[in-house]
């Protein structure tokens, strides 16, 4: 795998991460393709309204905040590269609360494409944290 590849990859995971831990909407948005797709406990939401994201993604957000959110931390992120512009990315992230108290640990894996020279995520799913959908390369 092209190593610049693996490394714009990597930062828009970990920008994903950032704008996640500020519960920034719009910046965790940004790094979405148009249109977006979002799967999470058995529900699929897609999309190509800002609007209509919002309001599937709010309450996640509220939720979080409700449960004294402060940042998230990646804890595994394995690259697997599909071509010269998709990749797939199998995550695992801890969520945590004021005090650095644990609220929780689960798995995300993202779908992305090169759009522009920039890597978007297409569609993501979250899962249980020991099931990784990439494990690391050898």
């Amino acid at each position: 795998m092209s190593m610049q590849k693996h490394n714009a990859i990597k930062q828009t995971i970990n920008a994903i991460g950032s704008a996640f831990s500020e519960l920034d909407f719009d910046a965790w948005l940004s790094h979405f393709c148009t249109p977006r797709t979002v799967i999470s406990q058995g529900t699929v939401f897609s999309s190509s309204s800002i609007e209509d994201t919002r309001e599937f993604m709010g309450p996640v957000f509220d939720s979080l905040r409700q449960r004294g959110f402060s940042h998230t931390r990646l804890d595994t992120c394995h690259v697997k590269l599909l071509g010269d512009t998709t990749a797939m990315v199998s995550t695992v992230w801890t969520r945590f609360g004021h005090g650095d108290t644990v609220i929780e640990t689960l798995g995300a894996t993202y779908l992305l494409v090169s759009i522009n020279a920039s890597w978007k995520v297409a569609v993501v799913t979250s899962h249980r944290a020991d099931v990784l959908a990439i494990e690391a390369e050898g």
